[in-house]
């Protein structure tokens, strides 16, 4: 087998002058390909919320015969319900469960510590919505809470 040899037509012949040199319109097409990808309008994620019109229109944290239940959850992953200790997660459900079919227009208020563990705080939010609980409140303030 030979050694097969290619060869290109000198820079300078004739044939060489009829191809169009695409570098400019190569750049034009990269300037405007970017003007494009600037000024793109990509649509918003909004979440719906609807805020009372004035101040006077604020539902006040004491205002109702509603009853307010508070459940509170530590550091260290331990429930309260209404200041009262609770052993686990289902003797909670078994409170909030007496506590709202007793009174349905019951107001849960949601104390949690910073450190608390995520898991335990979904599964509340888990329950709350299987219970079809819909006013709740997670206080912002700090609670202390008692040994």
């Amino acid at each position: 087998m030979g050694l097969v040899v290619i060869r290109l037509p000198a820079a300078n012949s004739a044939q060489s002058n009829l191809l169009p040199d695409l570098t400019p319109l190569l750049d034009v097409i990269f300037i405007v390909l970017v003007f494009f990808l600037l000024t793109a309008q990509t649509p918003l994620l909004e979440l719906p919320v609807q805020l009372p019109q004035s101040r006077e229109a604020l539902p006040s944290a004491s205002a109702g015969s509603a009853e307010r239940v508070q459940i509170q959850l530590s550091a260290e992953g331990r429930w309260r319900f209404n200041g009262t200790p609770q052993a686990d997660f289902s003797a909670l459900r078994t409170e909030l469960n007496a506590a709202f079919a007793a009174d349905n227009a019951a107001v849960l208020d949601l104390a949690l510590d910073r450190q608390a563990p995520l898991s335990a705080f979904l599964d509340l939010m888990a329950l709350l919505q299987q219970q079809g609980i819909q006013d709740s409140r997670i206080l912002l303030e700090a609670t202390h809470e008692t040994p």
